[in-house]
């Protein structure tokens, strides 16, 4: 699926903006920032903490999820980016080694300046830019001599965590620090963004969970919605991803209705059913959990690939912790494989987001109803007279196009509503029922019948 959202990169987060109005003087601002590592990273007593929910204290993961051995470091730095961080803070870190993390540099000082967000994220990746270069220039002088400026303890602080030896051969040595250079990457924290998913997840979350009760699909699945979207109905992609579960228009057309009135993937139920048709597929074709969730991203086309390759060289039941250590592919590179890695992740944050982020979310808001339209009817003309409802009911039916609002929608529109319509003119569609039919065939229900305008 597509990944990219809010005007950032999932999951290399690599923010792209450009700046509408940079101040003249904004490398003098740059300079008063304060770079500091969060206290949160200094904490120890708090990093015991947060890392008590990843051994799942309270057995609420499926074993089907339980964090692999092999990609334990890879969770862990996921974890930390989604509960520790939110995107006033970056890590810079190695791109193949995740536990291998160099700094947290703080940039909250820019939240309290009077900047737009454009500015503000252009100026701290300006900053962090700044900070890579500096830490190269470390790595160029461990290359061949002992280094005692701050940058350089740093590195070897977090050469020293992780268990990684210096080589004593000169040109090994030289070659260790180069490749460590070359494999510098840069990090924005998402706590903000999970938070914001959680805050659009309200009004939804029942009804969804229902959904996953009747297709018989583990919870734990909903992640995927957060690592693609942050539960956005109205994420798009500058390749056309679109909606909370970021459907490509190839995809999307196969499970749900995409048409001139309507676009099913932006509707948070609909698209909702969708992946779960598609991780069910996914899971039928690749047989394990982690490669069908990793193929929501990649494709079954490439893991099977990537698992063919491996039993022909030996592997019994290659698996996506030994697919990344094995597997070269174009298309295999790092948002690949850390998609599996960031998906555990999360499903961690989200079965303890209560104790994590100290707030409680209601998941108790109440059913979204289906409904099949029986005739032609202007539905976005009569959905706003629905005063009984508690919900805004154009954003609950985000995937009627706003376009053709005077326009009578043709037979078998799907709608969504939170009160009872007119059984003369809609028919209610069972939950249940979408397991059976994919979202875009629920037309059908309403085939043989007549249409009623009293």
């Amino acid at each position: 699926m597509g990944k990219l959202i809010f005007l950032f990169l999932l999951p290399t987060f690599a923010y792209a903006f450009s700046p509408e109005n940079l101040f003249q003087d904004d490398l003098s601002l740059k300079d008063t920032l304060t770079h500091k590592v969060s206290a949160t990273h200094r904490s120890a007593g708090k990093e015991v903490l947060f890392k008590k929910y990843l051994s799942d204290p309270k057995n609420r993961i499926s074993a089907d999820f339980k964090i692999p051995s092999g990609l334990r470091d890879r969770v862990e730095f996921w974890y930390r980016v989604y509960t520790q961080f939110d995107s006033s803070h970056s890590l810079l870190h190695d791109i193949e080694n995740l536990g291998l993390i160099y700094d947290v540099v703080n940039f909250s000082d820019l939240k309290g300046a009077d900047l737009n967000k454009n500015t503000r994220y252009s100026l701290q990746n300006k900053a962090m830019r700044s900070v890579v270069k500096s830490y190269k220039e470390a790595f160029r002088k461990l290359e061949t001599k002992n280094c005692t400026e701050a940058k350089c303890k740093k590195v070897l602080e977090a050469i020293s965590k992780v268990g990684f030896k210096i080589p004593k051969n000169k040109r090994s040595r030289r070659r260790f620090f180069r490749n460590l250079s070359n494999n510098l990457r840069t990090q924005t924290g998402q706590k903000d963004h999970i938070l914001q998913g959680l805050e659009n997840l309200k009004g939804y979350a029942e009804t969804i969970e229902k959904l996953f009760v009747s297709f018989n699909m583990p919870h734990e699945l909903l992640a995927i919605s957060f690592l693609e979207s942050s539960f956005n109905i109205n994420a798009r992609s500058k390749v056309g991803a679109t909606g909370p579960w970021q459907f490509m228009s190839v995809i999307g057309k196969h499970f749900m209705t995409m048409n001139r009135y309507s676009d099913q993937r932006k509707s948070a139920v609909l698209s909702t059913a969708g992946a779960l048709h598609l991780l069910a597929q996914n899971k039928k074709i690749m047989k394990h959990w982690d490669l069908a969730v990793n193929a929501y991203n990649s494709g079954t086309g490439l893991l099977r690939r990537g698992v063919k390759s491996l039993l022909k060289r030996g592997f019994k039941s290659p698996r996506v912790e030994h697919l990344i250590d094995h597997f070269r592919h174009p298309n295999w590179g790092f948002a690949a494989k850390n998609f599996y890695s960031e998906f555990v992740a999360l499903v961690y944050t989200l079965a303890y987001k209560n104790e994590i982020y100290n707030m409680t979310f209601d998941e108790h808001d109440g059913l979204i109803d289906i409904y099949v339209t029986k005739c032609k009817i202007p539905i976005l003309k009569l959905l706003p007279t629905i005063t009984s409802s508690t919900r805004n009911m154009a954003k609950l039916n985000n995937h009627l196009s706003l376009r053709y609002r005077k326009s009578n929608f043709p037979k078998g529109t799907v709608v969504l509503s939170d009160v009872k319509l007119n059984e003369r003119k809609y028919l209610k569609v069972d939950h249940a029922k979408l397991r059976r039919r994919y979202p875009k065939n629920l037309f059908k229900f309403v085939k043989n019948y007549n249409c009623s305008s009293k």
